[in-house]
């Protein structure tokens, strides 16, 4: 993989000290740090994002995140047909076009590719580089995984765990630096250490500096996914030039902790304050404590400056003591599912596409009746192209050609395998304009359910290739800060005008398990107080309440950059790959939210000249 050797150069070998001897000096403490992420998941680009920043964008650090809830889950399975693997092997082709402009450059990586085998992964990479010449001392950072440690969870009586990792913080990735390693290899940690790590070894940072942790964490969720920051999913994306070659994102870091966020020269894409504010709000929930293992952040005064074309400066992140405890991600199966995509073709296409999905279901229920199966545990069907995410009833739609999304749940894999079969039978015994199934017929997938607790942080030993790592900081809070009680603000009206919501805010919404995050930005500090008032949590409870009748939506104010998040839960349908929705993942939240009316406005030059 990788093709190109490099002479050898000089290494120190990886030995973990508690000191802190190699960690900076004092050029280093002077001089700007640039930390460029090229993935911000499994399945990102292939070699695009790292070859890119490697090329052009003139970086100290490469990093790149690979875990999500789903991702650990589908490592589980891969380890369990071959023990040696268990890692993200996108990983080496990531690195195979880089290997050796990383030595030539002095470019060191961190990633979390090593999923439930970091030691794995990095022994792999360890053969490959020594194969093609390259003297990079690679380390791997383990003791996150907890599967093995006979945890029982009241709530989950008997239930076997796929996975069961804790979310590990920087300072590991910092030591295993300060060890004299190029490459740092973790399994689940919180996104933000594969950035945060780095500037704790360069900067010699105290892990009790928690204003710096804080702006340094921030500086990790700005870039951990990838090009979100420099334009994906931007609410102007007409914006946004030329996509198919989008910078991906840089952090250039002062050693007080301020840093800009760019992206390499000549490359597409956008670095604004709206594409750095959208991504700041992305899952992030309270931001008065955005909790991490190292640092309790608070977010809500930060403030988002354009300093030039595609550089953007950010400031006034604080933190406090983080708590004892880590999070951990557990999951398990949950039964089985199946999901079918049919186009429907012709006048009234969402009704007639959601009775032929409703049939199948009937005739199948009967059958399950005579073979003692029960009943499906959930039925999902949204008719696509007839607004069936905004809340609309295909009696309403117009629509001509939809795409009949047909979801379903059941304990017994056979019940979803014999619905499988009987889907087809829409094609010449049901209404008529049933197509094809996109895809072929469906097979059944379990459902993985994700299972998040807390667990101390005394019971959990880390390790950097085997030897034991001991955490510096034992300064915890057991009170964690938060952000206070909604306070309903009476409208005042100031004009005759009304806006769709994206005239007047910028829009990103994702998910948390079962939640969805949803951000608004003012494009102007002149709105702050109109949408405020406007955009109370009942308000966007109600737009929103097609999502579950067990809605819950709780409002956050970001005076700072002149923002709201609201966190919605129980509206993704389980989540993930539990949930049987279209949208699992709330990805669509914020576009849907983007029609909300806002009314009772002067001109909207008066706000946004």
């Amino acid at each position: 993989m990788l093709r190109h050797a490099v002479s050898k150069c000089a290494r120190k070998s990886v030995a973990v000290s508690s000191s802190h001897g190699n960690r900076c000096n004092m050029s280093s403490l002077t001089e700007n740090l640039r930390i460029g992420c090229f993935s911000g998941f499994w399945g990102d680009s292939c070699t695009f994002g790292s070859q890119q920043l490697v090329n052009k964008g003139n970086i100290d650090f490469l990093v790149g995140d690979y875990l999500a809830e789903v991702t650990m889950s589908l490592l589980a399975a891969m380890k369990k047909k071959n023990p040696d693997l268990g890692f993200c092997p996108d990983f080496f082709e990531h690195l195979a076009p880089v290997g050796p402009k990383l030595a030539h450059k002095g470019i060191k990586v961190v990633v979390n590719a090593g999923g439930l085998n970091p030691e794995g992964c990095a022994k792999r990479l360890g053969g490959l580089l020594k194969q093609f010449g390259l003297d990079l001392k690679v380390a791997a950072v383990a003791g996150d995984d907890l599967i093995n440690k006979g945890i029982k969870l009241p709530e989950t009586e008997g239930i076997p765990y796929n996975t069961m990792n804790c979310y590990l913080g920087a300072e590991p990735i910092a030591k295993a630096l300060d060890a004299g390693a190029d490459i740092v290899i973790t399994g689940r940690c919180v996104d933000s250490a594969l950035v945060l790590g780095p500037m704790i070894h360069k900067f010699g940072w105290s892990m009790t500096d928690y204003d710096k942790l804080s702006q340094g964490s921030l500086a990790g969720h700005l870039i951990e996914c990838g090009a979100q920051s420099t334009g994906g999913n931007f609410t102007d994306w007409h914006q946004v030039p030329d996509f198919s070659n989008v910078g991906f994102p840089i952090v250039d870091i002062q050693p007080d902790g301020v840093f800009k966020v760019t992206k390499p020269i000549n490359t597409g894409g956008l670095v604004s304050f709206g594409t750095v504010a959208e991504q700041m709000l992305y899952e992030i929930g309270d931001p008065q404590c955005y909790a991490l293992p190292d640092v309790n952040c608070n977010f809500s005064n930060v403030h988002v400056k354009e300093l030039s074309e595609n550089e953007v400066e950010v400031t006034g992140a604080t933190g406090s003591a983080p708590s004892p405890t880590y999070k951990v991600s557990a999951t398990y199966v949950d039964g089985y599912k199946a999901t079918s995509m049919a186009p429907m073709i012709g006048p009234k296409a969402a009704v007639k596409g959601h009775l032929n999905a409703m049939s199948t279901i009937k005739r199948c229920e009967k059958i399950f009746s005579k073979m003692g199966l029960g009943s499906f545990e959930e039925v999902n069907i949204e008719c696509l192209g007839s607004e069936s995410n905004y809340g609309k009833d295909p009696e309403a739609s117009a629509a001509k050609e939809v795409v009949v999304w047909s979801s379903v749940r059941h304990k017994d894999k056979n019940a979803i395998a014999l619905w499988a079969k009987e889907i087809a039978g829409a094609s010449t015994g049901m209404a008529p304009g049933f197509t094809t199934m996109l895809g072929g017929r469906p097979r059944p997938t379990p459902i993985l359910r994700f299972k998040p607790f807390l667990y101390p942080k005394s019971e959990v030993s880390l390790n950097i290739n085997g030897s034991e790592m001991k955490p510096s900081n034992t300064e915890f809070s057991n009170t964690q800060p938060s952000s206070p009680k909604e306070i309903t603000k009476p409208i005042v009206k100031e004009g005759d005008c009304s806006f769709r919501l994206e005239e007047l805010a910028y829009l990103r919404s994702g998910d948390k398990g079962n939640s969805a995050n949803l951000g608004v930005i003012c494009r102007d500090m002149r709105l702050y107080e109109a949408l405020d008032s406007r955009l109370s949590s009942e308000a966007v409870k109600d737009f929103l309440q097609h999502l579950g009748d067990d809605l819950v939506v709780t409002k956050y104010n970001l005076p700072g950059i002149g923002a709201f998040n609201f966190v919605l839960e129980n509206a993704l349908g389980g989540g993930g790959v539990a949930s049987l929705k279209s949208d699992p993942q709330g990805k669509a939240i914020g576009q849907i939210f983007s029609d909300f009316i806002i009314d009772g406005l002067k001109d909207k030059d008066h706000y946004l000249n």
